[in-house]
């Protein structure tokens, strides 16, 4: 007897420390290998007020420490005013960093850094799925730095005459994309095998105890304290993130907002977890047999014995309504949402089962009267 509590207590913690790492591995697989959420990640990051800043200063030092600016301005002038174009181009240069961020804001700016992000995003997915080595991922940012120059007063063309560097920011270097790409190629398989890890886990776990809805109901613990785990890993690597670029003042200015932003979907699968957890941690309790839970079952004994559609109708009533409401995401797809009806009508028909053995004759609820008792002198 003991040995199945060690055991079932270490599938337990296996199957949570596998739920955890799958939570992660999700989260690090849909946001570097679908585009969408990608380029939605990058639309958030250029929306926020401090970021979309430090961008424009960078652009804009990029673009007006360049020489194409100071020749521009050379080929307006006088030949005896050429020698005043390093000091103009100073002056537009601080002129321009106020107005960047503004320009950066715009709708052709928003449309030009979906573009770029989109075209990287998919030049590192031709990398993992063709296994190419050797290369660079870089954002091609020479329409964004066209829109900052015409914004600022300069000519549209004068992006055309920058160095490659300026208008091109290598994102990861061909070293560190093999790496990247032989990571990413094992997350496509790697977060199934984890789920498949925790599913079993749990279920040897439930098979294996001696009471098995008690197991259930720490399995729904589980599932809770992983998305607590999760949560508490992003609090922590940002923190790591953002102290590691303390040198790095503009960097380190924007390192909390990005994280945040970047990390949505590490929240969403926590979220998502947690809420799982509390359904089961609730079906699990409402079958037991403590007094508050018999007390719902003794309640509930009258429809579920006469009306027993109309409950079923009422469950069915009651997902639509959380598909409606879409709390987390898996409440939203198909796959998963069919496997939480499926679930909780078997859950609904074994509560029944049990409810019409415990109070066969149970007589229709009776609601508080709202009539008020005459008072007694």
């Amino acid at each position: 007897m003991r040995s199945r509590r060690i055991g079932v207590a270490a599938l337990l913690i296996l199957g949570t420390l596998f739920w955890t790492t799958f939570g992660l591995g999700l989260w690090a697989k849909r946001q570097a290998l679908d585009t969408n959420n990608w380029v939605e990640t990058s639309d958030q990051l250029l929306e926020n007020e401090q970021i979309r800043s430090t961008l424009a200063f960078f652009i804009v030092d990029q673009l007006y420490d360049s020489a194409a600016v100071q020749a521009r301005l050379e080929t307006a002038l006088p030949p005896r005013l050429q020698g005043l174009a390093a000091p103009a181009a100073a002056g537009l240069k601080e002129v321009a960093r106020r107005n960047a961020p503004r320009v950066l804001g715009s709708a052709a700016a928003l449309k030009a850094w979906e573009t770029a992000n989109r075209t990287a995003h998919g030049t590192l997915i031709d990398i993992v799925d063709n296994g190419v080595q050797g290369r660079t991922l870089s954002l091609d940012l020479k329409s964004l730095v066209g829109e900052v120059a015409a914004g600022t007063g300069l000519p549209a063309n004068t992006a055309d005459k920058l160095p490659p560097k300026v208008a091109n920011i290598q994102v990861v270097s061909s070293k560190q994309l093999d790496n990247v790409r032989q990571l990413l190629h094992l997350f496509k398989t790697l977060v199934w095998v984890l789920l498949g890890l925790a599913v079993a886990a749990f279920a040897g776990a439930i098979a294996l105890a001696a009471d098995r809805r008690k197991t259930v109901l720490k399995v729904g613990f589980c599932f809770m304290f992983a998305a607590i785990a999760v949560l508490a890993f992003r609090a922590l690597a940002g923190k790591v993130i953002v102290d590691s670029l303390a040198d790095a003042p503009n960097a380190h200015a924007i390192a909390g907002d990005a994280w945040s932003i970047a990390t949505r979907l590490m929240v969403d699968a926590a979220q998502g977890s947690f809420l799982f957890g509390f359904f089961v941690v609730l079906g699990a309790w409402l079958v037991g047999p403590g007094r508050r839970a018999t007390a719902v079952r003794r309640f509930a004994a009258y429809p579920l014995r006469e009306q027993a559609n109309a409950t079923r109708v009422g469950l069915a009533t009651a997902i639509l309504l959380l598909v409606i409401w879409g709390p987390v995401p898996w409440t939203q797809r198909p796959l998963t949402i069919l496997i939480f009806t499926v679930i909780a009508f078997l859950w609904l028909e074994r509560i029944r089962h049990r409810t019409l053995v415990e109070f066969p004759d149970e007589s229709p609820p009776r609601l508080p009267s709202l009539r008020r008792q005459p008072r007694v002198s």
